[in-house]
């Protein structure tokens, strides 16, 4: 009886590791890679930055909301003509 405890115990331990040990690869592989693959020396590639936010204003004609360095509409009298 004490056997069968130890030995689901054993299994419970080993089965809570090998989940462990998946989540940090899994992290590593999202985050690049592990430190000890890439090259000595080696930097990470610049990451890409987030646009910047930008207000919409309403069109004065249409009443779509337009960011104000967009490109006409094609409307004659679209207030985005430069």
């Amino acid at each position: 009886m004490l056997a069968k405890l130890v030995v689901l115990v054993g299994l419970v331990v080993l089965v809570w590791k090998a989940y462990q040990w998946g989540a940090l690869a899994q992290r590593r592989k999202m985050a690049g890679g592990a430190p000890a693959a890439r090259a000595p020396g080696a930097t990470s590639a610049p990451r890409a930055r987030e646009p910047a936010a930008e207000d919409l204003h309403a069109c004065a004609i249409c009443g779509a909301y337009v960011a104000r360095g967009s490109t006409p509409c094609g409307k004659p009298e679209c207030p985005q003509r430069r």
